[in-house]
């Protein structure tokens, strides 16, 4: 199982300034409710609400100051803090609480609120995905989280439409994709966090792969993806929502005969990667199929 998710470690390079429509599923439909953010968090924080700001450089982003903060959770412990700069993800869900508008971003203000959010590895500090206010008792978290096997299973033909394309779904990773041919559906469960792959071949033999890796101590996708995000030259995007960057290189060992094309974002929970590998001759062909392939991701 290890070298099925070996692509992951392929090195970011700048490839294009074309922004990705979206379409379909936004990010911010994975997390509705308290609870769907305490399933996903890697910390839950209290604090009082200072100050609420968006920075000219990323006016959609807030920016929100808190003291007094209590961690009430955290997946992986980190010095103990008295106050903090909290920013909102991009995933951020407003079901709970609009934030928005200026005026209602100011209505947190001198309140006590608790975040829901992602540790970041690189640069980014934490950022949070759901806000709630501290009233309401806290939803039940997991202490011990779901524990998975490595397995991989055979190719799987599922029904195709007239341009041999089917849909795949990921049984444990809880998201699915179009697929150009038969595909694999594989899922990792040793090593530093859980992840799962749908991976297919088109018709000239390239390959298709969309694969999630749980956020977490030891998350490889997710350091890789913060490394390459904050860096000056990164080009960055959004995929549905959610911040991504796109890349382009060579598969490692291959000198230079396979090219790789990656999108790689975090959402709440975890890190995806969607990936087409193709000999040179092919890769125009295949990189055809691109808007559609990722275009299809849809989340559970």
């Amino acid at each position: 199982m290890k070298n099925l998710f070996s692509i992951t470690a392929l090195a970011f390079v700048l490839f294009s300034n074309t922004a990705l429509a979206q379409t379909g599923k936004d990010c911010t439909a994975i997390v509705r409710s308290a609870q769907d953010a305490a399933d996903r968090a890697d910390w839950v924080i209290d604090g009082d609400v200072v100050d609420v700001v968006r920075m000219h450089s990323d006016p959609e982003r807030l920016h929100v100051s808190i003291d007094n903060a209590k961690v009430e959770y955290e997946l992986e412990r980190s010095p103990r803090f008295f106050s903090a700069m909290l920013i909102a993800d991009a995933c951020f869900s407003e079901s709970a609480i609009p934030v928005r508008s200026k005026a209602a971003a100011s209505q947190l203000v001198g309140k006590r609120m608790r975040f829901y959010g992602t540790k970041l590895t690189a640069g980014g500090g934490r950022r949070f995905f759901f806000v709630q206010a501290v009233a309401p008792a806290m939803p039940a978290i997991a202490m011990v989280r779901k524990e998975y096997t490595d397995k991989k299973q055979l190719p799987i033909a599922a029904p195709f439409d007239v341009q041999g394309w089917t849909r795949a779904r990921s049984a444990d990773g809880g998201f699915s994709v179009d697929m150009p041919g038969p595909f694999s559906d594989m899922t990792k469960g040793s090593g530093g966090q859980a992840a799962f792959m749908l991976r297919g071949t088109d018709r000239h033999g390239s390959t298709f792969m969309a694969v999630f890796e749980r956020s977490g101590p030891g998350s490889s996708m997710g350091a890789t993806f913060d490394e390459a995000y904050f860096k000056p030259n990164a080009n960055v995007t959004r995929f549905k929502g959610a911040d991504a960057v796109i890349t382009q290189g060579t598969l490692p060992e291959s000198n230079g005969a396979k090219i790789t094309h990656g999108l790689w974002f975090r959402v709440p929970g975890g890190t995806y990667m969607l990936s087409i590998i193709a000999d040179k001759e092919h890769d125009a062909q295949s990189l055809a199929s691109r808007q559609r392939f990722f275009q299809s991701l849809t989340f559970e």
